[in-house]
């Protein structure tokens, strides 16, 4: 604080905590849309097991994405925002379509299907913590002993839900939260070069830099595009699609991926990325749920254990150092 300008500061003060009050009797417009979101989100798990167990996983998600694609680049296009690509952007919107659509959407409904909704919910809270190390070692950010802790704590996590789960009436549980486990290694190697991506564009060229909602049509777009020859591979015209099965396809592209990408990005810009992402915490929580619910999964005193280790792996990696005092 400049010493002469304590009194204006002061007045100021009482206006922020006035316009704070009304910001914050507003923001549960913006809570309510986050929860619902991580419900959205949560719900996928029972979803994509209920799709998976009959269907081919892959051909699920070119038919997800032939919905969610278009539906990106109209919006887009309704927004008036640029649709151009420009081709020094092209390797890394392959490379990060690949991870973050091909891989994670293959991993995600192999995992499904071959492990209980409620075990895999659980296994990809550990996201966060893969994305604290990862970015360690390629954005240089430091590594520290508490991000180590949190790292084993998460790992412990998904061993513990992997070993004791109740759920054994499954194809093979091992091997699904495995899956699982490598979609969340996907999605975090997808997020670190996302992070690199917008920092070097908008760093060089801050206007033409693409928009984020650009950024996940294109990645969409590509990462669709390598799962085709892969369905061609599973025959999908010989399985029985039901009206059901539409639907929940249906369910995939629209809420999950499309509205509850919007709500999250609504959420993140009237309150901040930190308060945002808090609530993605509650993902594995309505994973559970809806997954006991709906698929009759069992549920056990292994959940919550394996819950509150992937929890504090997720809060020990997001800890931040205490600055020391500066002198002056």
């Amino acid at each position: 604080m400049v010493l002469g300008q304590q009194s204006n500061t002061d007045l100021q003060h009482l206006q922020t905590e006035a316009t704070t009050i009304g910001v914050e009797g507003r923001n549960w417009i913006v809570y309510s849309q986050l929860l619902l979101t991580m419900f959205l989100w949560g719900l996928a798990w029972p979803v994509g097991r209920l799709l998976a167990t009959d269907l081919p996983p892959v051909s699920i998600a070119v038919l997800r994405y032939a919905i969610v694609v278009p539906v990106l680049f109209g919006i887009l296009r309704l927004k008036r925002q640029r649709l151009r690509l420009e081709r020094k952007w092209i390797v890394n919107l392959v490379v990060m379509g690949v991870f973050s659509t091909t891989l994670y959407q293959i991993f995600f409904l192999y995992g499904v299907r071959y492990a209980a909704a409620s075990d895999d919910s659980l296994v990809i809270g550990i996201g966060p913590v893969l994305i604290a190390i990862m970015a360690s070692f390629v954005l240089k950010e430091r590594l520290t002993k508490t991000k180590g802790l949190g790292f084993i704590s998460g790992v412990a996590g998904i061993g513990v839900i992997s070993l004791l789960s109740p759920n054994n009436d499954v194809l093979n549980r091992p091997l699904g939260i495995s899956l699982v486990f490598g979609g969340a290694i996907a999605y975090a190697i997808y997020t670190v070069t996302l992070r690199r991506f917008v920092a070097s564009n908008r760093a060089d060229h801050p206007v033409s830099a693409p928009s984020s909602l650009a950024i996940l049509a294109w990645i969409s777009l590509f990462g669709w595009l390598f799962l085709i020859p892969l369905s061609l591979l599973e025959a999908p015209w010989t399985f029985s699609w039901s009206p059901l099965s539409w639907l929940g396809i249906l369910y995939l592209a629209l809420l999950s991926t499309v509205v509850g990408y919007f709500f999250y990005v609504v959420g993140v810009s009237k309150i901040g990325a930190g308060r945002a992402a808090i609530f993605g915490n509650l993902v594995p929580v309505f994973g559970v749920i809806t997954s006991v619910l709906l698929l009759r999964e069992n549920l056990s005193p292994w959940h919550g254990v394996s819950f509150l280790l992937i929890l504090t792996g997720v809060v020990l990696v997001n800890r931040q150092r205490k600055k020391t005092p500066e002198t002056r």
